[in-house]
């Protein structure tokens, strides 16, 4: 009876082990079908960020953002050399600068900026927003005119010391060869029903070019909050022309003409 009990013992022992073993054998396979499934997830998620199936191509998300942008594409393009060239107080026009003026809608400007100008201006009239040209290009010695004329009547008007009243002027006109409105690429706006010394920022037509001005390559030239950059006085009226991919980036970096030309320069090989 001992041996046969023996024996029986045995094989409850034996049939335990085996059922360890299988356990471990399910536990290991599980395991690995587990660690599989993580690494091909981790594949796949992979594929997806770098690939990005999904997302539209950025091209068409710029084209889909504006009415504007997306006819466009016929405007002319220009190098950086001519869109990104500054003109203030301390850099005054190269000798050799020439400018291939051509009259629109009353004033005078660059020939090269006038299909994205006149673009702007159509568009803005069929969405219902009437911009008025008032200013374009001006030669250096009518520019040097204004200038000293606006100097005098400091000094005359309002006592204002002969530096004083330079100072003050050239932030808000400018000396001849050191003001923009040489080069043609700026030009200035009104309202066709706004009065004559009204208040522009107030307008639908400020709005809609600040909305939309840089789709054709123009930027409110003197902001604001960029008057110790720019050298030059808050003037709402005052766009400039600097190329549309430009246009786009400046707006999307918060940065006026000086700040964004000295970063481009950093950001070209040497």
């Amino acid at each position: 009876m001992r041996k046969r009990g023996e024996k029986i013992v045995k094989g409850r022992a034996g049939w335990h082990k085996a059922n360890e073993v299988r356990r471990i054998r399910v536990m290991m396979t599980i395991i690995a079908v587990t660690l599989c499934v993580s690494v091909a997830a981790g594949a796949v998620l992979f594929w997806v960020e770098v690939k990005q199936p999904f997302s539209k191509p950025a091209a068409a998300s710029a084209a889909a953002s504006s009415k504007s942008a997306s006819s466009n594409g016929a405007l002319p393009v220009y190098d950086n050399s001519y869109n990104l060239l500054i003109v203030n107080s301390s850099n005054g026009l190269k000798s050799d600068f020439s400018v291939q003026l051509a009259g629109y809608n009353g004033v005078e400007v660059d020939a090269r900026i006038l299909p994205a100008l006149r673009k702007m201006v159509e568009d803005a009239k069929e969405d219902g927003y009437a911009l008025k040209l008032t200013k374009g290009y001006v030669d250096a010695k009518e520019q040097d005119s204004l200038y000293n004329a606006a100097v005098q009547n400091l000094i005359k008007k309002q006592g204002y010391s002969q530096v004083r009243a330079q100072n003050e002027v050239q932030s808000t006109v400018g000396r001849g060869g050191f003001n923009e409105n040489q080069t043609g690429m700026a030009v200035e706006f009104t309202s066709e029903s706004l009065p004559a010394n009204g208040d522009f920022t107030a307008t639908k037509e400020y709005k809609w070019l600040l909305k939309n001005s840089v789709q054709y390559g123009f930027i409110l030239r003197y902001p604001d909050n960029k008057a110790a950059m720019t050298g030059m006085f808050f003037n709402p009226r005052h766009f400039r022309y600097v190329g549309s991919a430009n246009a786009v980036k400046m707006r999307e970096y918060s940065m006026c003409l000086e700040e964004y030309a000295t970063y481009m320069i950093k950001q070209s090989p040497r």
